[in-house]
């Protein structure tokens, strides 16, 4: 029962705020200045004992870049726990919470935040900043040359050697340009060279890639083509700027379903098919990159394009059929463990021939895992080693397209984040495709011989070197319990002649060796009825 009485004419009500005043004191105007303190602290706070002041984000948190989160007090529990039983409807929820678990599942899509998070639960002080460390495998760290006219750049004939390796390698897959249009524009440009055509950009575009793909030798001047092109940030902007411009000429709607809105900006001069798999290539581009960064992606009203047409030795549609499984993961939708395990299976139902396919449904399954381990649920055995065999597949697949020169976008994030995902299993199984993980990742990197990629790999190093530091605390504290007695051996008692002598039993403990493949299952040791007990 509270107490009420008066302190300096002011009315107490409550023990805890009587003390509270008895803890103040008066400055030199008389006035009494209370003594502030936090009703609540982050749990990072907790976690690193320090003073925290009580807001969301907490000033701590800010300056060292932590995640900063509050669990709801007891009180708030009981609170909403009473609220809920005396509606009969279920209460909407608020905002706050709504862009809570909308982070939440961004985070969750984002592989460059796992990292971060992963070394967060092993060393607060030593996990990684969030960063996209292998989100692509960086410039070949040569000199930028100044703009000039691509065809001082290259020459006619080294323009066609080039596209002839974009045709070849990436068109299959992402089947955005006409091939026809193509060469008919590469004619036009080097027929009269002085001419600057607004195409150039693409022509650069398509230059680079086929220099990127070209094998062992590169085009001298491939920097001055590529220009800066490095950046995730640009990447994202880029894809969301691509995704505007669609919208405005009207190219993500059916020309027979088109709205009056875009009929003065609607560009006629490319056919149906090709708006299809622009429209479509993009949607792809612009929804990966933005769940791979945890930011909003374009979605344009209306939307009534169709699927484009399957073409022979064309993989556009198998990578449409990969995105399409990926909606299910959109930030805003509040997915069940069924759903997800649901989309798993559909992406084992695809059959996919081409590397970088295999590597982009080895990244969706990761991103799956990472979404079910947010839900706190207890994800089965089955599901691990389903994610494991693609995490596999896509690690066979990168090395691959890495002897090939092929450096497709996840072939450094994949086996970067795989190995991320093997620590957060954290199972005997898992523990031991980390060994071959990383010898494959050491591969690539010799391969692709760039800053960006050294700085993955000392990364993944470092997360595997605080695990190890984790597991050995762990271990030795397990060891000092054996080691620890409790006013030296007991006696047997000579009324009980058949009791267990304890102490000599953790001491035979030190020589006790278990087979390898020995699992204690500690669920069904603890659940089991033992007579006399029960």
């Amino acid at each position: 029962m509270a107490t009420s009485t008066t302190y300096l004419g002011k009315e107490i009500t409550s023990r805890s705020m009587y003390y509270d005043v008895m803890s103040s004191h008066t400055d030199n105007s008389g006035r009494i200045r209370t003594r502030q303190r936090a009703k609540r602290a982050c749990e990072m706070c907790k976690l690193r004992k320090r003073k925290c002041d009580g807001h969301e984000p907490c000033t701590c948190c800010i300056r060292y870049e932590y995640q900063c989160s509050f669990k709801p007090s007891a009180r708030e529990k009981t609170t909403v726990s009473k609220s809920s039983a005396l509606s009969d409807e279920p209460e909407a929820p608020r905002p706050s919470d709504r862009a809570g678990a909308n982070q939440a599942h961004m985070e969750a899509n984002s592989g460059t935040a796992f990292p971060h998070l992963l070394g967060m639960k092993m060393n607060p002080q030593s996990a990684p900043k969030v960063h996209g460390f292998s989100w692509n495998l960086g410039p070949r760290d040569k000199p930028l040359e100044p703009s000039t006219n691509m065809t001082d750049l290259i020459s006619r004939e080294e323009m066609e050697a080039l596209t002839n390796h974009y045709l070849k390698k990436i068109h299959p897959v992402y089947g955005v340009v006409d091939s026809e249009d193509l060469w008919q524009r590469i004619e036009h440009r080097w027929h009269d060279p002085t001419v600057v055509a607004s195409y150039d950009p693409i022509l650069c575009g398509v230059a680079a890639l086929g220099s990127l793909y070209s094998g062992h030798k590169q085009h001298p001047k491939e920097s001055a083509l590529v220009q800066s092109t490095n950046c995730p940030h640009a990447s994202w902007m880029a894809s969301c700027s691509t995704m505007h411009i669609i919208e405005a000429i009207g190219a993500h709607q059916d020309p027979e379903l088109a709205s009056l809105v875009y009929s003065d900006t609607a560009d006629i001069s490319f056919n149906e098919e090709t708006r299809r798999r622009l429209f479509w290539v993009a949607t792809v581009l612009n929804s990966w990159i933005s769940y791979e960064y945890g930011r909003s992606r374009v979605t344009p009203r209306g939307v009534s394009c169709k699927l484009p047409l399957p073409r022979k030795d064309d993989f556009t549609t198998d990578l449409i059929k990969l995105y399409q499984i990926s909606e299910g993961l959109d930030p805003d939708r509040d997915n069940k463990a069924s759903a997800f395990e649901e989309a798993l299976t559909r992406v084992e139902g695809l059959t996919l021939s081409h590397d970088a396919l295999i590597l982009s449904q080895s990244n969706l399954v990761l991103t799956i895992y990472r979404r079910l381990r947010i839900l706190s649920v207890n994800i089965s055995n089955d599901v691990l080693a389903r994610v494991m065999r693609f995490g596999n597949q896509g690690l066979e697949a990168a090395t691959r397209l890495a002897e090939d020169r092929c450096p497709w976008w996840h072939v450094a994030n994949l086996p970067f984040q795989f190995i991320c995902i093997l620590l957060a299993i954290d199972t005997r199984e898992s523990l031991s495709h980390i060994g071959p993980a990383l010898c494959s990742f050491r591969a690539i990197t010799k391969h692709y011989n760039t800053p960006t990629i050294h700085t993955a790999l000392e990364t993944i190093e470092s997360l595997v070197c605080l695990f190890q530091t984790k597991k050995e605390r762990d271990s030795i504290i397990l060891r000092d319990s054996l080691q620890q007695r409790d006013g030296g051996p007991t006696e047997p008692s000579s009324t009980t002649p058949q009791a267990l002598d304890v102490a000599s039993w953790l001491g035979a403990t030190e020589n006790l060796s278990l087979p390898d493949e020995f699992d204690w299952d500690w669920n069904e040791f603890l659940e089991t009825q033992i007579p006399g007990f029960g």
